[in-house]
């Protein structure tokens, strides 16, 4: 009785130091407003959480800010995050504080199941050092800190495997119950996890039932209102798109997500490892990843590991381009890579192996992955979080300052809604090639007030305007001139 208070005292203190470490680290910059690595996309998240806000909670029509004159209904993933965030605006106003802190808090559950599945399914060391890693990993600190649903898609799948596992053990009902409300809310998030979430958990009903697995009328129901909740939403948000032709390009729109000749280059993959290894594993954690993969199975159980990190690299080729635009959605490969370095610390770091090589090896590589973490983390990401250094939030308070808050605005910003957002207006985006009298008006006949950029950015993360698009804004300067004494940034005032 005695020893087992003392064991779990000892289990609680670990996941605690943990939990504080993982808040020290999130928490530097939380005030900051929305600039930076992929604002874009977390622009228009908090977007859809602010316009919930404004706009009575209408949690089946999200509302982005590019839509021109029309409401800006757009075919959206199911916006549970930002409605979230929206409810907590109703009690402490808006701030994109709320957002960032909540992201951590879905970080901090996601790490709690993460070092309890660990537990289960290994042992409480491997648990401790899965938990580490998965603390002080560069690109985990990050996206569970921005405002957008990474963090709780990642504490989705963690809490949904762990609660299936609990249904195998025990076949209680409840936990199969909050499998799969979790299995569905990650799959409404994002669609992916039907394949990284769904093969694990076959894999692992498929260990205790085998061939029995498809008589079991629990697992039909158990998938089939998965896979109907899902089917339900994206039609609905497919509706959307067809009247108000709004889309982030999920199955409508110009974006090409499955150009699946990209899969047989030596870029792509080349480009994705890179990317995992250097930014994810931060260089020397991608070794110690490496050597936990040697680390010998013990139960078949535990291949459920191997199967989690086959089904994420799966999900890469089915949408190849997204894949290898867009670094977060690596992440999910993180949640069974942590558990493998946890793995690998276990294994050659016990005192007790003669190991001395590994051992040394493991210490040096341990070191090294918290150096890099800490420099790629500081210099590529917190570095671009800086207010006075970020050229698109200077031309938002310039607009705030220049125009009407109901006025609607051109953004000669691409498709990055960055701008829109910290500026609070609504309006079209459009590229500074398109700048032109004839196009330019015919949007002012819609609505537009103001026309908005700058000559030396696009997109918040392309920093070029080339010569002669630089030539086309000139132009129509000169017959509509700035309102700013700037030689930089420009709102023009449209007749």
């Amino acid at each position: 009785m005695q020893n087992s208070l003392i064991k779990n005292q000892s289990q609680n203190s670990l996941i605690l130091l943990l939990i504080i470490l993982a808040i020290v680290l999130r928490i530097y910059n939380i005030n900051s407003p929305i600039i930076g690595i992929h604002s874009w996309r977390q622009s228009d998240t908090a977007a859809i959480a602010r316009n919930f806000y404004e706009n009575d909670f209408n949690f089946f029509y999200p509302q982005i800010d590019w839509g021109g004159n029309s409401p800006g209904y757009c075919e959206t993933e199911f916006p549970i995050y930002s409605f979230i965030i929206a409810l907590i605006y109703k009690l402490f106003g808006v701030s994109e504080f709320w957002g960032r802190l909540t992201s951590i808090i879905y970080f901090l559950i996601a790490l709690y199941f993460l070092y309890q599945l660990v537990i289960k399914i290994l042992n409480k060391k491997v648990a401790f050092w899965s938990g580490l890693f998965f603390v002080i990993l560069p690109l985990n600190i990050y996206y569970s800190r921005t405002f957008q649903p990474e963090s709780m898609l990642l504490m989705c799948s963690i809490i949904s495997i762990y609660y299936f596992i609990n249904w195998l053990d025990s076949e209680k009902w409840q936990e199969l119950i909050l499998s799969g409300i979790f299995v569905g809310l990650a799959c409404l998030i994002k669609v992916l996890p039907i394949i990284y979430l769904g093969i694990p958990i076959f894999y692992l009903a498929w260990t205790k039932f085998g061939i029995k697995v498809f008589l079991q009328i629990s697992l039909w129901i158990y998938s089939i209102l998965i896979l109907a909740s899902v089917f339900i939403w994206y039609y609905h948000a497919h509706q959307l798109f067809l009247e108000y032709g709004n889309t982030f390009g999920f199955w409508s729109g110009s974006t090409n997500r499955y150009n699946y000749n990209i899969v047989l280059t030596l870029h792509f993959w080349t480009e994705i490892l890179f990317r995992t290894s250097v930014r994810h594993f931060a260089i020397f954690g991608f070794v110690i990843f490496l050597l936990g993969l040697l680390v010998p199975r013990k139960t078949r159980q535990e291949y459920v590991l191997d199967i989690w990190l086959i089904s994420v690299i799966l999900t890469w080729i089915v949408v190849p381009v997204t894949s290898l635009v867009h670094e977060y959605y690596q992440l999910q490969f993180m949640l069974p890579g942590v558990i493998f370095m946890g793995k690998a610390c276990n294994q050659y770091l016990d005192k007790t192996a003669n190991q001395t090589n590994y051992r040394k090896a493991i210490i040096l590589c341990l070191c090294l992955t918290l150096a890099a973490s800490c420099t790629i983390y500081t210099i590529d990401y917190m570095f671009k979080e800086r207010i006075n250094k970020s050229a698109v939030f200077q031309l938002a308070q310039q607009v705030k300052q220049n125009t009407e808050s109901e006025s609607l605005i051109i953004a000669t910003t691409g498709s990055d809604p960055t701008l829109l957002y910290l500026s609070h207006r609504k309006g079209w985006l459009i590229n500074h090639s398109d700048v032109s009298d004839k196009y330019i008006l015919s949007i002012a006949n819609l609505g537009a007030k103001y026309l908005v950029g700058s000559l030396n950015f696009v997109e918040s993360y392309n920093f070029f305007v080339n010569d002669e698009q630089k030539q086309k804004v000139h132009n129509f300067l000169n017959q509509h001139p700035n309102l700013l004494k700037d030689s930089t940034n420009f709102i023009v005032k449209l007749p």
